[in-house]
């Protein structure tokens, strides 16, 4: 007579530790996912996605990926009484592979260096600012009516009497 019984090492065990193991990778991808992308905003820019030197920007909140230096508009405008303040700024930028910046001057002054960034630049403002040695709370989507005209720029740095 045969019987079908288990060999005495074989309870079933295999097949549960395989389901735990799928379902754990299932759920840390599916985590990974949502904090990855969650910084609300889905739309990614050819640039981005063309680009293999795109860098990526990490906050205490949000990763985001902003594009590669070189194709990045920025305007940087002095917003003290210190004489060549911006230009000094768009150095710092240059030196640090942003090839497309502009130099003006604020009527308004103010102390501290605020980086502002059109509607889906925010990981390109981030950067513009970590380039800058600032902080991230310094990086706000742009105000309307802007504090300056942005020729073309989506990044716009108001330089305070922090960056002298």
């Amino acid at each position: 007579m045969t019987t079908d019984t288990p060999a005495p090492d074989d309870h079933g065990h295999g097949t549960r530790t395989g389901v735990i193991i799928v379902v754990v990778a299932v759920l840390l991808g599916l985590i990974l996912l949502t904090k990855g992308y969650g910084s609300g905003s889905s739309e990614v820019s050819p640039a981005t996605q063309e680009s293999s030197k795109a860098a990526i920007v990490v906050s205490t909140t949000t990763t985001l990926v902003a594009n590669p230096p070189a194709s990045v508009k920025v305007k940087v405008v002095n917003a003290t009484n210190v004489q060549g303040l911006a230009t000094k700024a768009r150095d710092r930028l240059q030196g640090a592979g942003y090839t497309q910046v502009t130099v003006g001057d604020s009527p308004k002054p103010q102390e501290r260096t605020t980086v502002y960034y059109v509607a889906g630049s925010q990981g390109d403002g981030q950067a513009v600012a970590k380039a800058l040695g600032l902080n991230l709370d310094q990086v706000l989507q742009i105000p309307e009516p802007p504090p300056t005209e942005l020729v073309g720029a989506t990044v716009l740095v108001m330089a305070g009497l922090d960056l002298s």
